[in-house]
């Protein structure tokens, strides 16, 4: 009887012992994800503006083709910011160096930023619209290695023209998601060249002088460019 009252007795005490032990946790709300108040868009692609000016009642066409990089981001409520940059060859045949000479290769950039609305952007697709401002020129170059000025004497005579204008315009893009955060993109853009400018620059330089010498004309009525754009695009 005594065994079994003190069995009993031990068995009790080692359950409150244990009870009095356990640890209990309280389950932890699993944590939700935040929603992105902003999406953020990285592009880098290849762009073939067409542009043509008009500056002293002579028409200007150009055909350029370069790299673009370009910024996007939408916000939750579509707000929309972008800003690009573009570099690359131009090509003409209505520049001229001199009367017989024409400039046919030259370099040409471009930079806008831009303000719209992004009615689209899911994680498979994005378009967006987009009202730019930006400016845009190409320039030609003309190296003579000796050329005799009336006055300089023997140097070397570098000419340079230059186009460029301010732009006003809109922007449509599209994007579509190849993965979760690489996809592709396709843009085109229409510009406003409210101000066109013509520049010819004349540089003489030799052992005893350099002289540099420009002549400017901002008499034009305007003209466009029409900039179709492809390539990837990141998001994050």
């Amino acid at each position: 009887m005594k065994k079994t009252f003190f069995t009993a007795a031990i068995l009790a005490a080692a359950t409150a012992f244990a009870a009095d032990n356990v640890q209990t946790t309280t389950p932890q709300p699993v944590a939700q994800p935040k929603d992105k108040s902003w999406t953020h868009f990285v592009g880098a692609g290849v762009t073939v503006p067409v542009s043509k000016y008009n500056v002293e009642g002579s028409d200007f066409s150009l055909v350029s083709a370069g790299l673009n990089l370009s910024y996007m981001g939408i916000s939750k409520s579509g707000f929309a910011v972008r800003a690009d940059l573009s570099s690359g060859a131009t090509f003409t045949d209505d520049v001229k160096y001199n009367e017989k000479e024409d400039a046919d290769v030259g370099t040409y950039v471009a930079g806008e930023v831009g303000l719209g609305y992004g009615f689209v952007n899911t994680p498979d697709w994005t378009v967006a619209v987009f009202a730019t401002v930006g400016v845009e020129g190409s320039v030609f170059t003309r190296d003579t290695e000796t050329y005799k000025h009336p006055d300089l004497g023997k140097v070397d005579w570098t000419r340079s023209v230059t186009l460029g204008a301010l732009t006003l315009g809109g922007d449509l893009v599209v994007r579509k998601a190849l993965g979760d955060h690489v996809g592709v993109f396709a843009s085109v853009g229409g510009r406003w060249a409210p101000v066109a400018v013509w520049l010819l620059t004349d540089e003489y330089d030799n052992d005893d002088v350099n002289r540099k010498d420009t002549f400017k004309s901002d008499k034009s009525d305007g003209g466009f460019t029409v900039v179709p754009t492809v390539g990837a695009m990141w998001n994050f």
